[in-house]
């Protein structure tokens, strides 16, 4: 036990000490690399068997850190317009995985996951893994089966499996009312943008990240967009018996009154079955 106590000293000492220098000289090294910067190494994350051992009984304590380093990480990115790059987003999946080895109780890195990952990088399969992950660890948290759930029916197309999460979700305690009715909503929109902007307005109001916040009511903001032109698309086909030619005759005709901003920055675009889109896909260029 002595021993054992001396070793999580000497740790945590250690810690004290290195964490300032590896700041000090990544912070240098990438001021002076700015535009290299997405092509260096995101990091070596140390994997979950090992980390135990380092932690020295103190799992949560290194899991905080690891949290921090991460929200750090993609801060950093974010603040200086920096693409993440499919090594930055392996590092991310590196880190939430170790982190939720470590403390599987603790939330904030399954919504992180389902915030970014699957709106960001794409990687639906790494996050639906996580979050199943998290929520068989964490049985009476609803969230996670919803995530879950609106994964599959939104990015999936896998409606009947998004049902199941959905009903597993509204089975648990302290679960909303409303839960009981989604999935039967989630499948009648289907893969369409009001599945998302459903999904979206609950996860905003249940995240207390500031960074993510953010992120998620600009997506919001661009999502109801969409919806309204993809509402005047609909309205001009049922009237006239075809699409507009463009966006701009929605206007013109007194569909709309103005093509609504697009927060990103893009042009909206529209198919064949009157579904909108951007040429910014959505995300931060």
């Amino acid at each position: 036990m002595r021993t054992l106590g001396y070793r999580c000293l000497w740790f945590f000492l250690a810690l004290a000490i290195l964490v300032p220098l590896y700041a000090y000289f990544q912070s240098n090294l990438w001021s002076q690399r700015a535009e290299a910067r997405e092509y260096l190494e995101a990091g070596y994350v140390v994997p979950s068997q090992f980390s135990r051992i380092l932690a020295c009984g103190y799992k949560g304590l290194l899991s905080d850190y690891q949290f921090l380093r991460i929200l750090t990480f993609y801060g950093s990115r974010f603040a200086e317009q920096q693409q993440m790059v499919d090594e930055d987003w392996d590092y991310f999946v590196a880190s939430i995985d170790v982190i939720t080895d470590l403390d599987p109780y603790f939330i904030d890195p399954y919504v992180l996951t389902e915030g970014l990952l699957t709106w960001d990088a794409g990687r639906i399969e790494d996050a639906n893994r996580l979050l199943l992950k998290g929520a068989v660890a964490n049985e009476n948290n609803w969230r996670l089966w919803y995530y879950l759930g609106f994964n599959s029916f939104y990015f999936m197309k896998d409606y009947v499996g998004g049902a199941e999460y959905l009903m597993i979700a509204s089975r648990v305690p302290g679960s909303p009312d409303y839960l009981k009715t989604l999935s039967s909503r989630l499948a009648f929109y289907g893969g369409k943008t009001k599945t998302a902007l459903l999904f979206l307005k609950g996860m905003l109001a249940d995240t207390d990240d500031a960074l993510l916040e953010k992120r998620l009511k600009t997506r919001l903001l661009a999502l109801e967009g969409a919806v309204l032109i993809e509402e005047a698309l609909v309205q001009f086909r049922d009237q006239q018996g075809h699409l507009p030619g463009s966006l701009n005759e929605l206007v013109s005709s007194g569909y709309l009154h103005e093509l609504p901003v697009e927060p990103y920055g893009g042009d909206w675009l529209f198919n064949k079955d009157a579904r909108v889109f951007s040429t910014s896909k959505f995300t931060h260029r």
